[in-house]
């Protein structure tokens, strides 16, 4: 693996944890934060019984109904996937952990409810796969358009489930962008490691399949 893809996934992880961090001690000082009310406001003031179903429909993009089928395309698709599934299943457990310990840290509720609301879970967790997508798209032999279309629907998963967690009044804005952030530090920091730590060169493939 090069050096320079390990220190760009090592860069991002460090930036996602550090905005990550940033954000949760505002969220526990302050409760809410500038923005948060306005734009929530924005968002559902526009929003018609059609936007509703759509998010309804998109918030299933954050649940393991849907997470973990794509995970396991991913691995039969992918042999260098297979060839560490336990870093790539793992991270995404582990990033749902992280996420439960630091709602209770944080202790801020939702705009609705008592329930603890920073980071947001869904957003974490499509946020998390939507990333390990993205860095396996880099890696697969692909044309450029085929990488591009698979980085393109990663990257709208990851913001329309986030858009439907603010839509269906379950979550502060801040609480989404919490989310992305975590969910983009654990997949970062599990391509940091992977390309830190490369397989022996008998087995490295970057082939699908």
């Amino acid at each position: 693996m090069s050096r320079s893809a390990s220190e760009s996934w090592r860069i991002v992880c460090l930036a996602a944890l550090a905005g990550f961090l940033i954000f949760g001690l505002a969220a526990f000082a302050t409760g809410t934060l500038p923005g948060d009310v306005p734009l929530r406001r924005a968002f559902l003031d526009s929003a018609s019984e059609t936007v509703f179903s759509v998010a309804r429909f998109v918030n299933h993009g954050g649940r393991v109904e849907v997470l973990l089928p794509a995970t396991l395309l991913l691995l039969w698709l992918s042999l260098v996937a297979r060839q560490r599934w336990w870093l790539w299943c793992g991270i995404q457990l582990g990033a749902g952990s992280v996420e439960h310990a630091f709602k209770f840290l944080v202790g801020r509720p939702r705009p609705s409810g008592s329930s603890l609301g920073y980071p947001s879970g869904h957003t974490t967790a499509a946020a998390t796969f939507a990333v390990i997508m993205i860095y396996f798209s880099l890696r697969a032999q692909l044309t450029p358009l085929q990488r591009r279309l698979i980085q393109i629907v990663s990257v709208i998963l990851m913001l329309t489930v986030g858009w439907a967690r603010i839509m269906l009044r379950a979550h502060w804005p801040s609480d989404v962008l919490g989310g992305f952030l975590l969910g983009i530090c654990c997949a970062a920091g599990a391509a940091w490691w992977n390309e830190s730590h490369p397989v022996a060169a008998a087995v490295e493939t970057h082939s699908l399949r």
